[in-house]
């Protein structure tokens, strides 16, 4: 796993993941846990990605530093978690406020469309969306 951003949260909340799992009933997969840990609140150093020939911008990745109230994941991972049955994490967000999202059962990346709140799969794994920015 590697870091793909710039301006990474420094203050991270170490029990954030403990706390899913007894508020949600859900262990968030490693590789997930692994990457908001080193991408907290980061703005991508590449932050267009091509997928299948259409362009995805990355505004920034969310943060686990509960005090960083513009792109901390609470609020989204509540209405993803609820929404989903607890299956869907939101890593990242663009600028129409659409959300990057990871499958916690198959580790596929999804990106939600709000306006159509529809999920396009855009990477069989979190690596191979890690390495669209490189």
């Amino acid at each position: 796993m590697r870091c793909i951003v710039t301006k990474c949260d420094k203050i991270i909340d170490n029990e954030f993941f403990e706390k899913i799992a007894e508020q949600y009933s859900v262990k968030v997969r490693d590789e997930i846990r692994n990457f908001l840990t080193l991408n907290s609140g980061g703005y991508p150093i590449k932050d267009v990605i091509l997928v299948d020939g259409e362009e995805y911008e990355v505004r920034v990745f969310l943060s686990l530093n509960t005090n960083n109230s513009s792109y901390s994941i609470e609020k989204p991972l509540q209405y993803f978690m609820e929404k989903t049955e607890n299956k869907i994490i939101p890593i990242g967000i663009d600028s129409g406020d659409n959300y990057y999202c990871v499958n916690n059962e198959d580790g596929k990346v999804y990106y939600w469309s709000s306006e159509q709140d529809n999920y396009y799969c855009i990477a069989d794994s979190l690596q191979t969306f890690i390495l669209m920015f490189i």
